[in-house]
């Protein structure tokens, strides 16, 4: 029964740090573009990771991250989320992007109460091969 209390209380406490769209809005998507699920393309970062150095706790650091299609079949973003509620994606594209078309995915991480190194991942799911693409946000935070 103990163990039954752990499992709940972690996913409970994950579920909670996950930012981004609802599981049940992610759902309708997928549903909404299954044709363009099973046609994958390519993705391509102007960069994966972005380091963006020393700030002082409290401070929000906001980043856009570029991207291009680079296959030959249309684009869908299907969700794009935080791996903790500090790390949030605003704004990205919510409609098909055509080969060559462009797109951003904009983040802001709130360092408030993350003193020390931090690392946190976006994570996109998209009709690629992988379908998963983690960016990175590193830095330090100062007191």
């Amino acid at each position: 029964m103990k163990h039954v209390f752990i499992l709940l209380s972690a996913a409970a406490f994950l579920g909670a740090c996950n930012t981004g769209q609802s599981e049940a809005n992610s759902e309708e998507r997928k549903i909404e573009y299954a044709s363009f699920i099973d046609n994958p393309t390519e993705i391509s970062f102007e960069e994966m990771n972005y380091d963006f150095g020393t700030v002082k706790d409290g401070e929000i650091v906001k980043h856009t991250f570029k991207f291009k299609n680079t296959g030959d079949k249309t684009l869908v973003l299907i969700n794009v989320t935080g791996s903790c509620g500090c790390t949030v994606p605003e704004e990205w594209p919510e409609y098909p992007i055509e080969p060559g078309g462009t797109g951003e995915i904009k983040v802001e991480f709130n360092s408030s109460g993350r003193v020390g190194q931090v690392r946190k991942n976006v994570r996109v799911e998209a009709n690629t091969n992988p379908t998963m693409s983690i960016l990175t946000i590193t830095g330090q935070v100062t007191e």
